[in-house]
């Protein structure tokens, strides 16, 4: 049984596509959730599993150390595919017209392409507002006042890094955009 919807007979490009994105976004629906659920409850499941004594202990906390690990990364893929099946549904061929729900899909696609690249740049204007700029492995905190030539290079580093995430965001976007102008 496959994960996703397969495509039904004679069904458009658009359709499917929106299909597909239902259909994960409902999966994400459940999954965030359940993993929220997980996080909070972990102190509570761990002490459970704490008492207890050799195999059981052993396959009792590799399937939660393996469910803390892995619940996060499946939530953060179906996030993903919901929001590439949606805007790619946007851009094809659909037998029904959704002008508000289109712009809704785009917009919250167009945040998450970017997200990286305005989390990097509002940490470099909060970094220069502030006057210091820090950074966690290794241990560091740089200061305008005392270290200016630091500060600054910390500051072009994260515009390097949010230049580099928003190349390949701009490119598929811009695509996307340019099939529109050039369809109207």
């Amino acid at each position: 049984m496959p994960l996703l919807p397969q495509r039904r007979h004679s069904e458009s490009d658009g359709d499917f596509a929106r299909r597909r994105a239902r259909f994960t976004f409902f999966t994400l629906a459940v999954l965030l959730p359940a993993t929220i659920w997980l996080f909070a409850l972990s102190e509570a499941i761990w002490v459970r599993i704490l008492p207890l004594e050799g195999t059981v202990f052993l396959l009792a906390s590799a399937l939660f150390g393996g469910l803390l690990a892995s619940t996060p990364v499946i939530t953060l893929v179906f996030l993903l595919l919901t929001v590439w099946y949606g805007v790619e549904s946007v851009f094809m061929p659909r037998t029904r017209s959704t002008p508000l729900l289109d712009k809704l899909i785009v917009g919250s696609g167009l945040l998450v392409w970017f997200a990286p690249t305005l989390a990097l740049v509002a940490g470099a204007g909060r970094a220069i507002l502030t006057g210091s700029i820090a950074f966690s492995r290794p241990q560091r905190v740089y200061f305008l006042e005392t270290d200016p030539i630091a500060f600054w290079q910390s500051i072009g580093f994260f515009l390097i890094v949010a230049a580099a995430l928003a190349y390949p965001s701009w490119h598929y976007w811009r695509n996307k955009f340019g099939r529109t102008a050039q369809s109207a």
